[in-house]
């Protein structure tokens, strides 16, 4: 599931290239009847809302909060405190698993959509088209989904805050705000929760994953499994810095395309390529002095990477 680096990297791209199209036309073949009278695209009903609110309004900016992308819409103003007011037009994507935005040429082929240019856009990876947007640039905005999981739908009285993906997800950990005493105060409201799920959490801290879940802990030297109420404060406090360094890292390196994710350009990230522990169970551990070996173990339902020597379970 792309996390917060893999998101915050599609969000910036997006927000370079969209700013100022207008949206002529949206497609999709999602649908389901398990999501009839839900907020989603997946309901018939719900998509020709959609589509009505959207076609004919202007992509003003593109931003995250947690694991969602937000495009917002004509009318919209930039900064933290306007962007969130009521009155406003706001498409809302969770990528979820297998989900990532793609921007270029496209044609319609059948109930198909496909890349005319060779290149990255033509991977494998970026052939399962669920979601496309016609801009007024003659190219066209593109969502694919190899699962189908992925989640989308309009905010259209801009009361970001409050709509129920938002409204109850925890602090952004690349915030200035989210220093020591904050980390400490969130994590705390699960006292008895093992370190990793407690990570994952998107009501206590949002936009980590498996993967930089794993990284963290593995700088950090702790077992996933540790409850909260074990770590000092000196535990926590390092935790917190490769927290933020493991995330900015993704960041920098255009997000992990470990499994499905790619860049709006179809191209992958390259941060897997700097795994210290994430997928590499069986392999002697790299950091420096230990002679241990990379385990999984499935912690909260979620599979866990550590090192059986240096991330000690207390």
């Amino acid at each position: 599931m792309p996390e917060l680096p893999e998101v915050t990297t599609t969000a910036r791209i997006l927000n370079k290239i969209l700013v100022n199209q207008k949206i002529l036309s949206v497609w999709t073949n999602y649908s389901s009847p398990h999501f009839k009278g839900k907020k989603n695209i997946k309901d018939k009903k719900y998509f020709e809302f959609f589509k009505k609110e959207v076609v004919g309004s202007k992509i003003v900016s593109v931003g995250r909060i947690g694991k969602n992308v937000l495009i917002h819409l004509s009318g919209t103003k930039t900064g933290s405190k306007t962007e969130l007011r009521r009155g406003l037009k706001t498409i809302l994507v969770h990528m979820k698993m297998t989900g990532h935005f793609l921007y270029g040429d496209y044609e319609r082929r059948g109930n198909e959509w496909l890349a005319t240019k060779p290149g990255p856009l033509q991977d494998k990876f970026n052939g399962y088209i669920r979601l496309i947007f016609g801009l007024s640039s003659g190219k066209y905005l593109a969502l694919s989904d190899v699962r189908r999981f992925a989640k989308i739908a309009v905010i259209s009285d801009g009361n970001v805050k409050n709509f129920e993906d938002i409204k109850n997800l925890g602090p952004d950990p690349m915030e200035k705000e989210f220093d020591f005493k904050k980390f400490k105060s969130v994590i705390s409201q699960k006292p008895t929760g093992r370190v990793k799920s407690v990570l994952m959490d998107q009501d206590v801290i949002a936009g980590i994953g498996n993967i930089y879940s794993d990284e963290a802990l593995w700088l950090s030297s702790i077992h996933p499994e540790t409850q909260i109420k074990k770590l000092t404060d000196n535990e926590l406090k390092i935790l917190l810095k490769n927290i933020k360094k493991v995330l900015k890292f993704g960041i920098d390196m255009g997000g992990d395309s470990t499994s499905d994710y790619r860049r709006p350009d179809g191209s992958p990230g390259k941060s897997h390529h700097a795994h210290n522990v994430y997928q590499r169970r069986g392999e002697k551990c790299s950091k420096k002095g230990c002679a241990g070996t990379i385990v999984r173990k499935v912690v909260g339902g979620r599979g866990a990477h550590f090192c059986d020597t240096h991330q000690r379970k207390k």
